[in-house]
């Protein structure tokens, strides 16, 4: 009987093993803070300005700064001539695989006297589409979604571009573990339960 209850034992700690690496993780965070500002700004090693000839700018404190007290941020529609289409788009250096995520961000009109503009997100085969009102402070917004397919994060400005688009900072992407992932650490969970409870009947039945 002791054999087996060991033998049960490691079982339920190997289940346990195999289900905490797929705890929820922080794969991709940006707030632009740390990169010089610049019109046509290039990007920052997170992120890469990729949508020649259009562009995007990292603008904020002490620069066009249009949303006071948010540090550096981007005006998705750059300072690169008229009519491009799109206006704008940053895409993330790292790719990541199907599964589920977690996005947040902040999201704000452009802040003049202008159009709105609508900003597509995308990872894989997901994405949303976000239209805020011209004048639209800067606001949370927080996605679950799951991809089929792999794919990097961009967000993409519509045209014709006329350098007033909306305003984005504070990304974070989170890798969030399946459904079966979260059964699996369960059912290690109860294993090292009934291995506890044998335990005791164990001892009870000894003394």
């Amino acid at each position: 009987m002791g054999i087996k209850i060991l033998l049960a034992g490691v079982g339920a700690a190997a289940l346990l093993a195999a289900a905490l690496p797929a705890a929820a993780q922080v794969v991709l965070q940006d707030n632009f803070d740390s990169a010089p500002q610049a019109l046509n700004w290039p990007g920052d090693g997170v992120f890469a300005s990729t949508s020649p000839p259009a562009s995007v700018d990292l603008i904020g404190t002490g620069f066009f700064d249009l949303q006071p007290g948010h540090g550096n941020y981007l005006d998705l529609d750059g300072s690169t001539g008229s009519g491009n289409d799109p206006a704008g788009q940053v895409t993330s250096e790292d790719s990541f695989g199907a599964g589920a995520y977690a996005l947040s961000f902040l999201l704000g009109g452009n802040d003049r006297v202008s159009q709105t503009q609508s900003t597509t997100i995308s990872l894989g085969d997901w994405s949303t589409t976000i239209t805020p009102g011209a004048s639209d402070p800067f606001t949370r917004y927080n996605f679950n979604f799951t991809t089929g397919a792999a794919g990097k994060l961009a967000f993409t400005e519509s045209g014709p571009s006329d350098q007033q688009g909306n305003l984005l900072d504070d990304i974070k992407l989170t890798a969030v573990p399946e459904p079966a992932s979260w059964a699996l650490m369960l059912v290690g969970f109860g294993g090292l339960g009934a291995v506890l409870r044998s335990r005791r009947s164990l001892t009870a039945v000894a003394a």
